[in-house]
């Protein structure tokens, strides 16, 4: 059983501790709670459980690499430490994701170009968004907060709007 006990780690000279003392107890408290046979362990169904339970939405590709990169027993599954590492990693990718140039790319993916110019077919973001994705959200409000100009054409700023 896991008991509440301060996790010290030896950091590279330089390094400094990507999780806080808050995050670490936050992450022993999701442990606990989704390593319900009490084994010390969770597997890769119960580690989906907890980041879904922390707000991520990983597919199963991801998890399995998850595990994979920090499994170090090769068990199939993680043990609170591998679990920390876990939680360090996807923050590191978090601090790393660069939200202008995927909004770029989402953009021109939708229609528009890569110097933010052109637009974004109404249509087309319903569909994509509707159809292609099957998302339930009233789409065609959103739409029509955005598009103040009721163009039907959705520009970059007002695209950048609507995804954020």
């Amino acid at each position: 059983e896991l008991r509440r006990v301060r996790v010290r780690r030896r950091l590279p000279e330089g390094a400094a501790m990507v999780l806080s003392q808050d995050e670490i107890d936050g992450c022993r408290d999701a442990f606990l709670a989704f390593d319900k046979d009490r084994s010390g362990t969770i597997d890769v169904w119960e580690l989906r459980q907890v980041l879904e339970a922390m707000g991520q939405k990983p597919t199963e590709e991801e998890l399995f690499q998850m595990i994979s990169e920090v499994d170090e027993n090769m068990s199939g599954s993680i043990d609170f430490a591998e679990f920390l590492k876990v939680i360090e990693n996807q923050k590191e990718r978090a601090e790393n994701f660069d939200d202008e140039n995927d909004m770029i790319d989402a953009f021109v993916a939708c229609g528009g170009e890569p110097d933010k110019g052109g637009h974004v077919r109404r249509e087309t973001l319903v569909k994509i968004i509707k159809h292609d994705f099957g998302l339930t959200i009233d789409i065609e409000e959103l739409i029509n907060k955005i598009d103040t100009d009721l163009s039907g054409e959705i520009e970059f700023e007002e695209f950048k709007a609507l995804l954020s």
